[in-house]
């Protein structure tokens, strides 16, 4: 059962942010080199108590493979939990489209730049959102949404 594509109102930017990939995809990156730092660190110290750990290698075992995306997935949700909090001080609705949150705003793009700026969550933004090609979170307009525009970046 899919979640219908949120209705926005005229004039308003959205930004795409992305709860939960494909469960499959999610473990494969968390299993294969090459790993965030810290992710290889905390395979690092799977290995100290595991031969399913080879950082070297790069072979991890399944066990340690959930518990670094577990870790990944937390930090993920923290995350969303931060921005979504401020977005909506900040007078931005929140809406659910499947396994994504559309965050909308009626203004331009150059004001809520500026805005988000302000309040320094254009980082936090970059961490669970659509990029850019100049790998800033992407601001849409709502039609892009919907027509099959924009992916993740980096």
């Amino acid at each position: 059962m899919s979640t219908p594509a949120p209705s926005l109102p005229l004039g308003s930017i959205a930004i795409r942010m992305r709860v939960f990939g494909d469960a499959g995809e999610e473990l494969a990156r968390t299993m294969a080199p090459p790993w965030p730092r810290w992710m290889r660190r905390l395979f690092e110290l799977h290995a100290l108590g595991s031969s399913h750990v080879d950082t070297v290698t790069g072979e991890v075992g399944v066990s340690a493979a959930l518990a670094a995306l577990q870790v990944r997935l937390k930090q993920r949700l923290e995350t969303l939990v931060f921005v979504s909090g401020h977005l909506e001080e900040l007078g931005w609705g929140i809406e659910l489209s499947g396994p994504d949150l559309i965050a909308h705003k009626v203004t331009v793009p150059q004001t809520a730049r500026e805005a988000l700026a302000a309040h320094q969550l254009e980082g936090a933004l970059v961490a669970v959102s659509d990029l850019d090609e100049r790998g800033q979170f992407r601001l849409y307009e709502p039609w892009e949404l919907w027509a099959g525009g924009g992916g993740r970046g980096g």
